[in-house]
């Protein structure tokens, strides 16, 4: 996967060059279709004992641009431990949710910057599996719920294509069944890629 990220951007970066040190389109601008793959880490706690713990996995989205600085985005996650605290279970959680994200692209004088913030607010669904999930006075292995997240990132244009999401942060709400209140509260957070589709 190293190998495979490094490769393209060494193109990337003499594509730049053989274009005499063209400036890089800011990601998040008018009339770019994104793609964005990465790997992301949540957090999150069990509601019995608030015993804490981590999910590994990664996300897709696809943004759509409606304005120069307001998109469209869909994403996909999914996340697996192999072991929740004090359940003798794993839990894999899967979330599927689209909403606004709004882009503030950096500008220096005359040239787009390379650097561009971003909030947004998604919601949709999650489904999770591989765990307890109660309903009523029987015990399921899976679930399915409402799932909202809330929070931002920063991506830097590496070339005219490329960017990297160096940091995407938020915070996640699901409303799984448990034996408690049914709700959870987690945090993501995460890196990945951006390809510009146009």
């Amino acid at each position: 996967m190293k190998k495979t990220i490094i490769s393209a951007l060494l193109v990337c970066l003499c594509g730049v060059l053989a274009q005499g040190q063209q400036a890089p389109t800011a990601p998040g601008v008018k009339d770019q279709l994104q793609f964005s793959a990465g790997y992301m880490y949540q957090g999150s706690k069990t509601t019995f004992d608030s015993s804490r713990f981590g999910l590994n996995g990664g996300r897709a989205d696809m943004l759509v641009p409606l304005s120069q600085h307001l998109g469209l985005v869909a994403e996909f996650s999914g996340v697996h431990t192999g072991s929740v605290p004090g359940t003798g279970t794993g839990l894999t959680l899967l979330t599927y949710m689209a909403g606004p994200r709004m882009t503030m692209p950096m500008h220096r004088g005359r040239e787009t910057a390379r650097i561009a913030p971003f909030t947004q607010v998604l919601f949709g669904g999650a489904h999770g599996s591989e765990g307890l999930f109660p309903s009523g006075s029987v015990m399921h292995n899976s679930g399915n719920s409402f799932a909202m997240t809330a929070g931002g990132g920063l991506q830097v244009g590496v070339c005219r294509r490329i960017s990297l999401r160096v940091v995407q942060a938020e915070y996640l709400y699901t409303h799984l069944p448990n034996l408690f209140d049914n709700y959870q509260n987690s945090y993501r957070i995460g890196t990945g890629v951006v390809l510009q589709l146009r």
